[in-house]
């Protein structure tokens, strides 16, 4: 295993780690749930102890692999910086389980040490938020893009828009557990006609499909969209927009002439418009 495949393969781990122990954080002591499950049982402290160490420990091993991704990131300043703020502390519980921001303050709810772990992190390329969501992005628009392949190996019948985007949700439903149904997004009202099938809030990103029929001219809808694009003023959760212009006829598709009507319109660079 070359160094390179060893860093890959560690960031993976962490990046993994980290967010399994602060998924059981928040569903064991944060989310409403758990307050209603506070009626006693007879399991019920057991298990919250059981959880607990999982958190303890689960974040002792993180903290381990992080001082593994240093060493062979060949940093030593930083592995020592790291290391001086973590090492008393991790082997206390009681200071490794530290949390602020209870479920309706203003803080994020989360344990201080998975916090400072990603500031410490974000310091490198391979856990930089922005990069990652940009590679997410782009792998949403692979999707997107292999459309006709989806619906033709799933046998789907096209009638009409819902017909199209609902075996691409199914897909999306998967990759990204936080995919929405339409309609769910605070920028709806700002819009006059853009009207999201698929919205992937973990990747900030939005997704219309356009149903374009036999003889249709597709001009109209590029004029519609143009139009939210140039009115939006910004859902601080989506950053990220796709509209597919799905052509029945095949043939009527040109796509030369249609990249050329995305350059004259001038549209914003985080919209992307993609013909199939």
């Amino acid at each position: 295993m070359t160094k390179e495949t060893e860093i890959e393969w560690m960031v993976k781990e962490i990046q993994s780690m980290l967010h399994k122990l602060e998924n059981t954080f928040w569903d064991w002591f944060v989310s409403p749930g758990y307050e209603e499950s506070k009626v006693r049982s007879t399991f019920f402290d057991i298990e919250k102890r059981d959880n607990e160490t999982l958190l303890y420990h689960g974040t002792k091993r993180l903290y381990y692999k992080i001082c593994l991704f240093l060493e062979l990131k060949n940093v030593p300043l930083y592995y020592k910086s790291f290391t001086l703020k973590f090492k008393d502390r991790i082997e206390n519980e009681e200071l490794t389980m530290e949390s602020y921001g209870g479920l309706y303050n203003d803080s994020e709810p989360s344990m201080i040490i998975h916090d400072q772990f990603r500031d410490f992190l974000s310091a490198f390329v391979e856990f930089d938020n922005g990069f990652a969501k940009k590679l997410e992005t782009n792998k949403l628009k692979l999707i997107l893009e292999n459309t006709n392949s989806i619906l033709a190996k799933t046998a789907t019948t096209i009638t009409n828009e819902t017909s199209i985007y609902s075996p691409i949700k199914w897909i999306t439903d998967i990759i990204y557990p936080t995919t929405r149904n339409l309609g769910k997004a605070r920028f709806i009202k700002k819009f006059s006609t853009y009207h999201p099938d698929i919205l992937v809030p973990e990747i900030s990103s939005s997704v219309e499909y356009k149903f374009i029929r036999k003889g249709e001219k597709y001009e109209k809808y590029l004029d519609q969209i143009k139009t939210d694009a140039d009115n939006y003023e910004g859902d601080p959760e989506y950053k990220y927009f796709y509209a597919v212009v799905y052509f029945e006829n095949k043939n009527e598709i040109n796509k030369g002439a249609f990249e050329q009507a995305i350059k004259e319109k001038k549209f914003p660079e985080n919209w992307t418009l993609i013909a199939l």
